[in-house]
């Protein structure tokens, strides 16, 4: 009976408890930050070999893994942040009320709405070693401009003398010539080889002509922890008509691809998506799942990250999560943080400026504040800053934003929960489409040279943009030229060679682009038919179609004779400018599939 009673009095204390937290209601979201990893600590043995490190290394896929040697090494590879949550800590929280909202193993610890009973509750768990109330950022307003067909027709017919490229951009033809996109794509280069995550509303991909046959291989809602990025209503978080809206325009400018009508930079790259901005509300857990999006696509193995979301302030009553100005230093907000994680770990990460306007104080926002995240502001088709463009510098004196693209009246398809039909297209302003512009060029970048690191691609995007000489914090290094950047840190090859077999003839085909006068005898094939024969053949290429360049820069071709079995070929190109000789491919040689 004495334990009937104790068992009565326990269960009342919970019951009673319980119902005073869903009395109070929580004004601010809090990061509750655990001591440890379960058994490991902070000084645990990270070294390759040891358990923690194993252990953290299986966490993360072999692109990951390669993409992180490039600017850590095996050393460095993995660290304490990188080791799992102790799922004991979390699932203790859970059965005391508390509802997480995220989860994050690089800051080791989960967000939550708390209110003060359950604050007093949290400080004194013996797991816990701090709770920390961190600012906030800002969410671009999203501007529709209702299309305007003959415009763009006025436009293209303008335009149509010149047009004369590989591709037929249809109506984005402007944005992507203002960004010299379409010199890149004539050489073959088209974001080959190159893993994209774009962060935004969410994505109607399957059902518009331009993005459905698109190489996406993965998609996550954060939101309402599913692997559904498209509109749904069955759900926790139940999407309006126009969720998915903004998410489906920025990828088409990012990577669409629908000849006659719109192309993106990187159309032939893998992507990957991730939903994590809650359109009706504008509550602080967004930027948490802009955390987890961000540790999910690293581990993922992702080369760029292209964000068009920024927060700044909350709706009530969630004030006490808001930012000001000075917290924009690049060590605050919570997305600004993650995005630099990101780029320690060898992720490029392009982000919209905002659309704030140029105002004092400054209006940037983050993660654009981070010093290693690229920021973009926006043009118009003219080349002049948009009136709504954000501007820099941050609070410690960095010039924001890097770089500008084009971002009013941008091309872009119009979802089909927007128009009822898979077809639709119109025009749309904001950094939020200046921004996938500059991310498709980054990976047109690393497409050409995939040895470079985060910092690399920028300096390569800055120093080759058209205001490079003077940069400002309206403009910053200013215009991004994607034909420059690609050649910046030396030659430039297709991706992929065009091959022709006939007999015992193979004529092999391939661009090329330098920033310096390439000395036309030394363009030239390496080849060899027998295994193990390190032993290559040289042979000079011929030019077919120069660019004009002034650097012969253009399209070279060869053909090999008495090849008994084409498909034991192995080859690598090789041409010298002034400055040295180029091979490519850097590690492998080329080989002709069946």
């Amino acid at each position: 009976m004495k334990n009937l009673i104790k068992l009565s009095v326990l269960l009342f204390v919970f019951i009673l408890s319980f119902s005073l937290f869903a009395q109070e209601i929580p004004d601010a979201k809090y990061w509750i930050i655990f001591k440890d990893k379960g058994i490991y600590d902070y000084t645990v043995d990270m070294t390759p070999g040891s358990e923690a490190y194993e252990l953290a290394k299986s966490l993360l896929s072999e692109r990951a893994i390669n993409r992180r040697m490039k600017v850590l090494g095996e050393e460095r590879l993995v660290d304490f942040r990188d080791l799992p949550l102790e799922q004991k800590y979390i699932d203790d929280l859970s059965s005391k009320g508390i509802s997480i909202i995220a989860k994050s193993k690089w800051f080791n610890g989960v967000s939550a709405y708390l209110t003060p009973s359950q604050i007093d509750v949290v400080k004194n768990l013996d797991y816990v070693a701090e709770l920390r109330l961190l600012g906030k950022n800002y969410k671009n307003s999203i501007k529709f401009v209702k299309p305007e067909i003959t415009d763009y027709i006025t436009i293209f017919e303008l335009e149509k003398d010149v047009l004369d490229d590989k591709y037929d951009y249809g109506k984005s033809y402007k944005q992507m010539k203002m960004i010299n996109v379409p010199m890149v794509h004539n050489l073959g280069i088209i974001g080959k080889g190159v893993m994209i995550a774009s962060f935004d509303s969410g994505f109607e991909w399957r059902d518009h002509e331009a993005t459905r046959n698109l190489n996406i291989t993965d998609e996550y809602d954060f939101i309402n922890k599913d692997p559904k990025t498209y509109n749904e209503s069955n759900q926790t978080y139940v999407d309006k008509t126009d969720q998915s809206t903004h998410g489906t325009a920025t990828l088409s400018n990012l990577a669409g691809f629908k000849p006659g009508k719109l192309i993106g930079p990187a159309f032939g790259s893998e992507i990957i998506l991730a939903k994590t901005e809650y359109v009706p509300t504008e509550t602080p857990m967004e930027e948490d799942f802009f955390l987890e999006a961000t540790e999910w696509a690293e581990a993922k193995g992702v080369d760029v990250i292209s964000t068009s979301l920024g927060y700044r302030t909350f709706d009530e009553p969630f004030n006490k999560n808001s930012y000001q100005y000075e917290h924009y230093n690049g060590r605050t907000a919570i997305t600004t943080l993650a995005a630099a994680r990101a780029v320690y770990l060898g992720v490029c990460f392009v982000a919209s400026a905002g659309n704030n306007g140029q105002m004092i104080p400054p209006s940037l926002g983050s993660p654009g504040d981070g010093d290693s995240v690229i920021s973009v502001g926006a043009v118009d088709l003219n080349g002049v800053i948009a009136n709504f463009s954000s501007n820099g510098p941050t609070p410690d004196g960095r010039i924001k934003p890097d770089v500008v693209a084009p971002g009013v009246r941008n091309y872009v398809a119009l979802g089909k929960n927007l128009t009822g039909n898979d077809s639709s297209y119109g025009g749309m302003n904001g950094t939020s489409f200046s921004c996938p512009l500059t991310a498709g060029v980054c990976a047109l970048i690393l497409s050409a040279h995939p040895e470079l690191t985060p910092m690399q691609v920028r300096e390569a995007l800055r120093n080759t943009a058209d205001r490079a000489g003077n940069p400002d914090n309206i403009y910053g290094w200013g215009l991004i030229n994607a034909y420059k950047a690609i050649t910046y840190w030396g030659p430039a090859w297709s991706n992929v060679p065009e091959v022709e077999i006939n007999g015992d003839k193979v004529k092999i085909s391939i661009s090329v682009a330098s920033k310096s006068k390439i000395e036309p005898d030394y363009i030239k094939i390496l080849y060899t038919t027998e295994e193990g024969n390190e032993n290559y053949i040289s042979k000079i290429m011929d030019p077919v179609e120069l660019n004009g360049d002034g650097n012969n820069s253009g399209l070279y071709t060869v053909t090999l004779e008495n090849i008994d079995d084409p498909y034991k070929l192995r080859f690598f190109f090789t041409c010298r400018n002034k400055e040295d000789d180029w091979y490519y491919p850097i590690k492998y040689p080329f080989e002709i599939n069946e």
